[in-house]
């Protein structure tokens, strides 16, 4: 009886966030709770990824996910190059610095809030606690990939097509456009297709390969974009390119996970845009959109967590610009007052469960927009704060991008 009285106090002790149940819970003791078990974790935010208290939660949160759920994997809502880079560095040896790891973070979260995340992924990727990478094609602003990373992957095709794609690619990296050099869906196309050469190279590294398969997706995509006409004002929304980046950011995620022999726990931070299981809520007769979300949970089920945040009232930002907005004060019958009915409560942790039983309500914790759904087909789980701020800039918020 004893030994197994021991057995049952050694299994408490390796989750100790299950510890804390009942009254004593916090509201990131509950978070952490429903995360712990599962594979792959989603944490959204806000679209235009500017809401400090979120920001700050998830900070936290990640790191409560990695120190005591074992989380191994820590994927962003950024390009995908830089942490390419990185981890060829950590493979051959080399350091690798927190400047590095911020480059590949990117401008949209260069804020005193996430600001701490820096130090602590820094710290795991050295210790090989934590393998990390961008799920985005897109290219940011200031890194390796708009600086550096044409010059070391162009090598790979002979000349001539060396020397006009690296001519055609350097003017759209340094954005060499005015009114007599346009940008044109056709320059895109011959982009696209230098691209798709190197990507078919059998010379190509393996994370250069993954580079370029990558760019040509994101220049298809511009491609498609540009050749589209456009649309008729009050029209239906299409929600084509929005579909095919996300699912570009999935097969990164998927790619990711190749990489490593044995199944990993990964944190996936992101837009709750993408992060959201299901948006058919949002189909206004142009189809649903279908995020990043939905693909993750055909693939890994219940095993999948979509955790969103929204607020009372208070402000918020374009990432982390000085252009900040209000928020309007919660709907006396929306979600967000009823998690927060009490007024002595400051946040509160709506679970699945309440979700469900809630059943269809107004919320706002896509883009702060009220819409009317069963939230449980949209998230796992909702953080409803009392009231939103702006996050705290770092430096000129130039790399910046709206979603």
């Amino acid at each position: 009886m004893r030994s197994v009285l021991f057995l049952l106090l050694l299994a408490g002790c390796a989750t100790p966030s299950r510890r804390a149940e009942g009254p004593v819970a916090t509201e990131v003791d509950r978070v952490v709770r429903d995360l712990c078990d599962k594979r792959v974790a989603l944490l959204g935010e806000e679209s235009h990824h500017g809401s400090a208290r979120t920001l700050d939660f998830k900070v936290e949160l990640t790191r409560r996910l990695v120190e005591e759920c074992h989380y191994d994997a820590f994927f962003i809502e950024a390009g995908v190059y830089d942490f390419l880079r990185i981890q060829e560095r950590l493979e051959a040896g080399q350091p690798i610095t927190q400047d590095m790891v911020t480059a590949a973070v990117g401008g949209l979260w260069a804020n005193e809030e996430v600001a701490p995340l820096i130090p602590l992924l820094t710290r795991w990727l050295r210790a090989g606690t934590v393998v990390a990478g961008g799920i985005d094609d897109q290219v940011n602003r200031g890194t390796y990939a708009q600086r550096e990373m044409t010059r070391e992957l162009l090598p790979a095709l002979a000349d001539p097509r060396r020397a006009e794609c690296g001519e055609e690619i350097e003017r759209y990296m340094s954005w060499r456009y005015d009114d007599t050099h346009r940008f044109t869906a056709a320059n895109a196309a011959r982009i696209q297709g230098c691209w798709a050469e190197l990507a078919a190279r059998a010379s190509t590294s393996r994370s250069h390969g993954w580079m370029a398969r990558n760019l040509e997706r994101f220049f298809a995509r511009q491609v498609a974009v540009m050749s589209r006409p456009p649309p008729p004002d009050g029209g239906p929304t299409d929600w084509s390119t929005f579909n095919d980046r996300d699912q570009s950011m999935f097969s990164n995620l998927e790619w990711h996970l190749s990489q490593s022999p044995a199944p990993r726990k990964a944190i996936v931070w992101l837009a709750t845009v993408h992060a959201a299981k299901d948006l058919r809520h949002m189909d206004d007769g142009g189809g649903p959109p279908v995020p990043f979300g939905a693909h993750v949970r055909a693939r890994f089920g219940e095993q999948s967590f979509v955790l969103g945040f929204s607020a009372l009232q208070g402000k918020y930002s374009l990432a982390s610009t000085p252009r900040t907005y209000v928020l309007e004060p919660a709907r006396a019958e929306s979600l967000e007052a009823w998690a927060l009915s009490s007024p002595s409560a400051d946040r509160r942790y709506v679970d699945a469960q309440q979700l469900r039983a809630r059943g269809s309500t107004v919320a706002r914790p896509v883009n702060y927009t009220w819409m009317t759904t069963s939230w449980a087909t949209v998230i796992d789980g909702l953080l409803v704060f009392r009231e939103e701020a702006p996050p705290r800039p770092l430096a000129p918020a130039s790399t910046a991008r709206a979603e």
